[in-house]
């Protein structure tokens, strides 16, 4: 039988590696994350202009971060294993995380493509309504619920690992205390990432555009912690 930490590893490395795929395509075929800061008709342009494979890759987008409830339920489970509770907010944080995200970047397959017809076909008065439909689904379904309660969230489990990986039961040698430490400096860096959230709806806030970043940087933790738990297995 699987060990649960082995399980929970093997889930690590596909989430990782699968979310990454369409994650770098959005970036080649779309320009994101950065297209979202030009104007909102431009962004629109941008989108159709890609074609249903564009919004089959939002959709699969999406699709990965759900999956990312697996992940979380799995972890639980070996933290525990192993000895240590696993804290309810932190498997509230990492389900939470998944369903936050995934909802918000749904709409780019679900909600968006109707929004870019109407803006860059339709009358005047369609294609400001549209645009003004566009920026306030962006803000609420994509900055609001996506990325701000969705990185926040993943902040939390984020940091309920690295407290299970630095000291306990968990902390086998010192790489896995390594990649404790590692998961404890990303947290505040997510939170740090959230000053571009706020910038977005006044000019006071600096905008720290870290996100992308420590995204990219997360994954690769991830993955680093879904090997060593791969290869680990449940010895202490």
């Amino acid at each position: 039988m699987i060990s649960s930490r082995r399980k929970a590893g093997a889930a690590m490395i596909a989430f990782a590696l699968a979310v990454n795929g369409p994650y770098l395509l959005l970036i080649d075929r779309f320009g994101y994350d950065d297209v979202l800061r030009e104007p909102p008709l431009e962004v629109l342009a941008a989108f159709r202009a890609g074609g249903p494979e564009l919004i089959l890759i939002w959709l699969a987008f999406a699709a990965c971060s759900l999956a990312f409830l697996w992940v979380s339920a799995w972890t639980g489970t070996a933290v525990e294993a192993s000895g240590r509770r696993w804290p309810a907010w932190a498997a509230a944080a990492g389900a939470g995380s998944a369903i936050a995200q995934a909802v918000g970047l749904s709409r780019w397959s679900f909600v968006v493509p109707g929004l870019a017809d109407r803006a860059l076909d339709g009358s005047a008065l369609e294609s400001a309504v549209a645009v003004g439909a566009y920026q306030t689904l962006h803000q609420f379904a994509g900055v609001a619920i996506g990325e701000w309660l969705g990185q926040t969230l993943m902040a939390a489990w984020t940091l309920a690992i690295g407290l299970a990986l630095v000291r306990g039961p968990m902390a086998v040698g010192l790489w896995t205390r390594a990649l404790g430490l590692v998961a404890l400096i990303l947290t505040p860096l997510w939170i740090v990432g959230h000053a571009e959230l706020l910038a977005t709806v006044h000019s006071a806030f600096p905008d720290v555009q870290i996100t992308q970043w420590v995204f990219t940087a997360w994954l690769v933790w991830l993955l680093a912690l879904g090997v060593t738990w791969l290869v680990q297995g449940d010895r202490k």
